[in-house]
């Protein structure tokens, strides 16, 4: 029963970062954000260790929204590592929205290309692979992939998106 209690309680402080994240994230031009970042990023990063693939998958996605530049090489190595392919795929579309919030898009191409590459040439879920390259073309001013080929998982569209991808991630 305890388990049980803490398992929930886990779910409602992910929800509830989420959506505060969310909701800083429509307020970004405002003055508190980066101060109201700083204090939600600290909760983020430690939700974002639980064992439960699905509250990961939402962390990944609020990181995009308030974390920072030293973030980053948490979010790659959850592109390269994590055991579930939706929560790598967040990963890098975090990165991705990281370029709209805190990150200067450069900053993001120049620490994030090789990784990209990587993650995209390896990655074996097609829905994620699609999503990583979304992401990637995004970050990059690329089209590789169109929204309703990833939309569709098509997997001969989403195969030649990840050539052309790769050929010029790995440049």
């Amino acid at each position: 029963l305890q388990r049980e209690e803490a398992s929930e309680e886990l779910r409602e402080a992910v929800f509830t970062a989420y959506l505060l994240a969310e909701i800083l994230s429509q307020g970004r031009h405002r003055e508190y954000y980066p101060s109201y970042c700083e204090k939600l990023l600290p909760f983020l990063l430690r939700l974002s260790e639980t064992e439960e693939d699905f509250l990961r998958e939402k962390c990944m996605i609020a990181l995009g929204w308030v974390a920072g530049e030293q973030e980053i090489p948490l979010l790659i190595r959850k592109m390269l590592e994590d055991r579930d392919a939706l929560c790598r795929a967040w990963a890098a579309s975090s990165l991705m929205q990281m370029s709209f919030h805190s990150v200067k898009g450069v900053i993001l191409q120049e620490e994030t290309k090789k990784d990209f590459a990587k993650s995209i040439q390896v990655e074996e879920d097609l829905q994620a692979c699609g999503i990583m390259i979304e992401a990637a073309q995004t970050l990059f001013s690329k089209k590789w992939l169109s929204a309703s080929a990833l939309e569709a998982e098509d997997e001969m569209q989403i195969e030649k998106a990840r050539r052309s991808a790769v050929r010029f991630l790995a440049k």
